[in-house]
């Protein structure tokens, strides 16, 4: 079963996804949001709508998956990543 990693901080969260997960269930960065945040192969799906909709799609393709959730602390580093385009 996938672990995905859950970021968080005071604001927000993300789901960091490498882009070969995103190909597994033929997604690609474009299908989410510029709230989403990249960083070479790995993007990090705002939490609102982007991570659901990959998370729907996984596990319509897989059945299932885990989370772990990391505390970013109160200003996490990935808002200084560029934004998906």
């Amino acid at each position: 079963m996938r672990n995905f990693k859950f970021h968080y901080d005071a604001a927000h969260a993300w789901l960091k996804v490498h882009k070969l997960d995103l190909a597994d269930i033929d997604m690609v960065p474009q299908n989410f949001s510029a709230y989403s945040y990249v960083d070479g192969e790995w993007l990090y799906l705002e939490e609102d709508c982007d991570a659901g909709k990959f998370l729907t799609a996984f596990e319509q393709r897989y059945g299932g998956f885990k989370i772990t959730d990391i505390d970013d602390g109160y200003d996490s580093p990935i808002r200084s990543l560029p934004r998906n385009q």
